[in-house]
């Protein structure tokens, strides 16, 4: 079971317990294990997404436009040839 399905069922259990007619201390005891496991689940699910996000800033896809020398030489050669302007 996925850690997004876990979540969802422990969210379904908290629902249901409440209608299940168990004691009071045991309800209590439930719903207390329950929240201590939702939360548990929500931290590794936050450094799941944590670490998929580091790994793509790591990775660049594209390159930041900047203006280099080499493109300068080009914007120049579209100049002198006309391509680049109007006037």
């Amino acid at each position: 079971m996925s850690k997004e399905m876990a979540v969802i069922a422990l969210g379904v259990w908290l629902v249901i317990v409440p209608y299940l007619g168990v004691p009071g201390s045991w309800r209590t005891v439930l719903l207390l294990l329950t929240g201590v496991a939702l939360v548990v689940l929500g931290l590794f699910l936050r450094a799941d997404s944590l670490l998929v996000r580091s790994r793509k800033s790591e990775h660049h896809s594209f390159v930041e436009n900047g203006f280099t020398q080499s493109h300068s030489d080009h914007l120049e050669h579209e100049h002198k040839e006309g391509i680049g302007s109007l006037n």
